[in-house]
C-alpha cells in the first residue's frame, strides 16, 4: 500500500547517491511503499535531456519507473487549483509543478517526502517529511 509520494528532489539525490539516508529509509519501508508523480516523471526526462549523458541517464530512470508507482497528477488538478487561488491571495504562491505534486499526494491522502519544506508546507492539509 502506498504511504509516500516522492517529490523529484529526492529521488535525484538518491538516484545520484547524494542521501543516503533517504535511500536507506526508502529500503527500510519498501519501494512499494512509495509513489512518484507523472510531474516528477516529465521533470526527471527534462533532467535527462539536458545532461552531458543523456543515454546513461534514461536508462536509470526507465529502470527505476519499472520498480516505482506513477500517480497522476490530474487527480489532484482540483486541490492544486483551489490552493493556487489561496496562496497567490495570501501571496505566498509557490511553483505550479510543486503545487501539483504536493497536491497529488494531498488528493491521494499521501505523505509527501521532500527537501522543499518551506514551500510545500504551505500547502494547506499536506503532511511532508524530510529524510535527511
Amino acid at each position: 500500500m502506498i504511504r509516500y509520494l516522492l517529490d523529484t528532489n529526492v529521488l535525484v539525490d538518491i538516484l545520484r547517491g547524494r542521501d543516503k539516508s533517504a535511500r536507506k529509509r526508502l529500503l527500510e519501508l519498501g519501494i512499494d511503499h512509495c509513489a512518484i508523480s507523472d510531474i516528477s516523471v516529465y521533470e526527471l526526462y527534462c533532467g535527462a535531456a539536458f545532461s552531458a549523458c543523456r543515454q546513461k541517464n534514461l536508462e536509470i530512470l526507465e529502470k527505476t519507473f519499472e520498480h516505482l508507482a506513477v500517480i497522476p497528477a490530474s487527480d489532484g488538478y482540483w486541490e492544486a487549483a483551489k490552493e493556487k487561488k489561496r496562496l497567490e491571495e495570501a501571496g505566498t504562491p509557490i511553483e505550479d509543478f510543486d503545487l501539483l505534486i504536493g497536491c497529488t499526494a494531498l488528493s491521494y491522502g499521501f505523505t509527501l517526502v521532500t527537501d522543499n519544506l518551506k514551500h510545500m508546507r504551505r500547502i494547506q492539509g499536506l503532511k511532508t517529511e524530510a529524510w535527511k
